[in-house]
Formats: C-alpha cells, structure tokens, sequence
C-alpha cells in the first residue's frame, strides 16, 4: 500500500506535469510545441491500439488505417468540399464507425492470430485503395493544403492556440476512456480477456462485447488522424502503411501495454528518441530498432513495468535475466 507521504509526492509530481504541459508555449521553443503536438496526436493512435490490446487481448492492426481514413474524411470533406467545422469532423468520424462497424464485426468472430492477421489484411486494404485510387484520393500525392479553422475568433493555424486545442482534447479523451476502463463494461472486456469461454457460459455477450471495444478504438485512432491531418495540412496513404501500424504497436510495447498510461509513455519516449537520435545519425531507425528489441527481450511489460519492478525494490528486471540465466546441460 502506498503511504500518505507516497501519495502525496505522487499527486505533486501529477500536479508539476500538467503545469508543464499547460505552460508549454509560454516558455518553450516552437519545434518543442509541434513535437507534443505530434506526441498528442500519435498519442491517440497508440492509445486506441494499448486499449484494445491491454484490456480486451486484442491485437488489432487496422488502428492506422482508422487513423487514414479520418484524416482523408477532412481532406474530402471540409477540405475540396468546403464542409464547415466542426461538421466535417463529426462525418469523419463517422466515416470511420461504419468502416470499423464492418471490420470489426468481421474480425471478432476470429481471436488471438487469426484476429490479427484479418486486421492486418484489412488495413493494407484501405492503404491499397488510398494508393491505386488517383480521382477521389489522388494517389501517393494524397490530399495537400489542409488548414485549421478560425473558431469563434481564435485563429487555430497558430502553433500555440492548435496546441492547447490538441491536449485539451487528449486529455478529455483519457478521462473518458479511463471511465471505460473503470466501468463495468471495462470489467466484462477484461473478462473477455482472461478467458472468453468463461464469460459467455456466464451469459456476458462476448462478441458484443469485443464489437464495441473496437469501435471505441477506432474513435480514438479518428481523433489522432484528425489532429495529424490539420496539423501537418496533408494526408497521404503512407499514414496507412505497415511500418507505421508496426511502430506504433512497437510504442505501446515500449510504453507498457498492460498499463493504462504504458501508450503514452512508449509514444512520448518514441517520438522524443525519433526527434534527438535522427540529429546524431542518419541510422536513426536502427538505433531505435535495437532499443525496441532489447526492451521487449528483457522488459516485455514496457518501461512503467521496470519502473513498478523498481518501485517495489525487485531491481532491474533484464538484470535478474541475465544473472539467472542457467547454463545449458553440458
């Protein structure tokens, strides 16, 4: 049990973060700004895919092509067809539900591999499409020009007013979605988690279930490609590509997936090592690469399961790996 004084330094350091982040444009550099902005939005795409995996058991690979299709939503819509704020964004979402409604009413009739792989056709599906279709999506060239709105005089292009518009969001986001977690739907997911059969003898709609975490998944990966797409002002089908989902399941493995806040930890480590190492080497993505793979070899709970591992004084996990290691039988 955690002691008052425990607690206390606990709410304190919460406290002293959320100062930081809500203060960030008053004191730091405008490339620093549009890093967490990056954070927030890769953020809610590594948040849709740690939920499904950290309380439903599901690996779902189709949460960047969610992510894709928001963003071509505002591009088509209040883009090229001039669909005002913030209508265009509730269609994109929109959009989305039906793609996941059918998605995942397919794929959850399947668990664990087979799951993973229908996901995974799936979202190369979109990225396909967003790729070979040159009238409506136009191609590699995607859609370009993309701005944010000026809303109720609050002119959102500048870096600082978009900022504080993206963590207010985020953090709402996770407010709700920790209710979810904390509901008793977020009980009976995890249920579904720990044995599927068990819960269905109990008369719990497993499929159901299943269903509806998916969609709210898919809603959380909308909100990011939204934020990406007015942010950067283009969407292009490599949002949607395979070596994007990879990284960002490699994000919420770093971060921790069985841990609420693990996705952003691994996406806040992530994008900062993608910003600091690719000013020292061209080989960024090795490094980064290397640094994924010894974390999943001798910490597969992530940094917050290091961090825990510590907090109750067990040391260094990797370390307990590599000095318990036995020799093999001579």
């Amino acid at each position: 049990m955690m002691t008052v004084r425990g607690k206390f330094w606990k709410y304190l350091l919460s406290l002293a973060i959320l100062m930081a982040l809500i203060l960030l444009p008053l004191y730091a550099s405008q490339y620093t700004i549009t890093t967490f902005i990056r954070i927030i939005y890769f953020g809610f795409l590594a948040v849709s895919t740690g939920f499904l995996i950290g309380q439903g058991g599901m690996v779902s690979l189709t949460q960047a092509a969610f992510f894709g299709i928001a963003g071509y939503g505002i591009g088509l819509l209040g883009y090229e067809r001039g669909v005002p704020f913030p209508l265009a964004d509730i269609l994109s979402i929109g959009i989305v539900m039906i793609f996941a409604s059918i998605f995942g009413l397919i794929a959850n009739r399947t668990q664990k591999i087979v799951f993973l792989m229908i996901t995974l056709a799936f979202g190369q599906v979109v990225f396909a499409f967003a790729l070979q279709n040159t009238t409506l999506l136009h191609g590699w060239a995607g859609i370009r020009g993309i701005r944010p709105f000026v809303i109720m005089g609050i002119d959102f292009n500048q870096t600082g007013n978009f900022y504080w518009a993206a963590l207010t969001l985020f953090a709402l986001g996770q407010f709700f979605l920790w209710r979810i977690v904390n509901s008793p739907f977020g009980l009976m997911l995890n249920g579904t988690r720990e044995n599927s059969q068990r819960m269905a003898a109990l008369g719990y709609p497993v499929y159901w279930i299943r269903v509806a975490a998916f969609l709210i998944s898919a809603v959380y990966a909308s909100l990011g490609g939204i934020l990406a797409t007015y942010n950067t002002g283009v969407i292009t089908p490599t949002t949607m590509q395979l070596s994007r989902t990879i990284w960002v399941l490699l994000m919420v493995i770093l971060g921790g997936a069985s841990y609420f806040w693990g996705p952003i930890v691994g996406t806040v480590v992530a994008v900062w090592l993608d910003v600091l190492v690719s000013q020292v080497t061209e080989r960024y993505n090795t490094v980064i690469g290397v640094i994924f793979v010894l974390t999943v070899l001798f910490s597969p709970t992530g940094i917050l399961g290091i961090l825990e591992t510590v907090r109750k004084g067990g040391g260094l996990p990797f370390l307990h790996k590599i000095l318990n290691r036995k020799t093999a039988p001579q």
